[in-house]
């Protein structure tokens, strides 16, 4: 839209130009952030300090920052003590230590100073979780369609309505949507860390309409431990903001919170208020 505007201003300077200058002074080009993506990652770029840039997972589904421990401890990174994180996945506490990451950027772009955990990571090819709420006082939108990260000043943000809260209380909230099945909603978590289109918590099967028992197909593992991984076939679709998935497969683990995975997300434009913790889908996602 502002190419086209720019053109028609152009061509008749003497009439146009004034306005179309005025509103384009107002409205500031958000801070765009490079992804970069397989089948199963969403990564970024993370630097720390001067160091050389790093590949970090970003991930919808933390509401912290992790970073391996060999790579804490090669930067000088502080040890403060034993971590006090819990992994959302089993209740349990996160092996490790509590460390603090300053003068960090993403893709370029400064993120917010916050502590973080060190632990061991299992995946050589990342050595860093960042979460959402890394940039407070910007609206985060992110459109995987086009692997980015558009960062806007309230203000500037596109308009999206009224939004939807986020799931959890205080620092543990994050961006979520609604399941819609069978005449009820159930709260999600939107999680780009998850390769499954839904993951739930096994208490939950049985009231769903599924077409057979659950089985186990594997293992997850997380933060702090190993777990089964059960899966069934809904016998109905589901649809998110709008976008209508039919009869998929879920995947159910023990514990944790439902959870929406990548591949639903990437059919989804979607924006974050990390402050007011409030989460808007703006539109489908341009083609891959």
């Amino acid at each position: 839209m502002r190419t086209s505007l720019f053109k028609l201003a152009f061509a008749a300077a003497a009439l146009f130009a004034p306005v179309y200058n005025e509103a384009w002074a107002q409205t500031q080009p958000p801070t765009v952030i490079s992804l970069f993506q397989s089948n199963d990652r969403v990564l970024v770029m993370l630097t720390i300090g001067d160091h050389p840039p790093m590949p970090a997972v970003f991930d919808t589904g933390t509401n912290g920052n992790v970073i391996d421990m060999g790579v804490a401890q090669r930067l000088g990174l502080e040890n403060r003590g034993a971590s006090r994180s819990i992994d959302g996945s089993t209740g349990r506490p996160v092996p490790g230590f509590e460390t603090f990451i300053a003068g960090a950027s993403l893709g370029g772009t400064p993120i917010q100073d916050a502590r973080a955990t060190a632990m061991a990571f299992s995946h050589p090819n990342e050595v860093a979780i960042i979460g959402p709420n890394s940039f407070p006082g910007q609206y985060v939108l992110m459109d995987l369609g086009r692997s980015r990260l558009s960062l806007y000043a309230p203000a500037d943000a596109p308009e999206a309505g009224e939004g939807f809260p986020y799931l959890g209380e205080g620092g543990a909230a994050l961006p979520s949507l609604n399941i819609e099945l069978e005449g009820r909603a159930i709260p999600a978590i939107l999680d780009t860390g998850n390769t499954s289109d839904f993951l739930l918590p096994l208490s939950l099967a049985k009231d769903l309409p599924l077409e057979s028992e659950p089985v186990v197909i594997g293992h997850a593992t997380s933060a702090a431990g190993v777990q089964d991984v059960y899966e069934a076939r809904l016998g109905e679709d589901i649809t998110i903001a709008g976008v209508v998935i039919h009869r998929p497969k879920i995947r159910f683990i023990e514990g944790g919170r439902p959870n929406i995975g990548m591949p639903v997300l990437r059919q989804l434009k979607l924006m974050f208020d990390p402050v007011q913790r409030r989460t808007w889908v703006v539109g489908a996602p341009a083609a891959r």
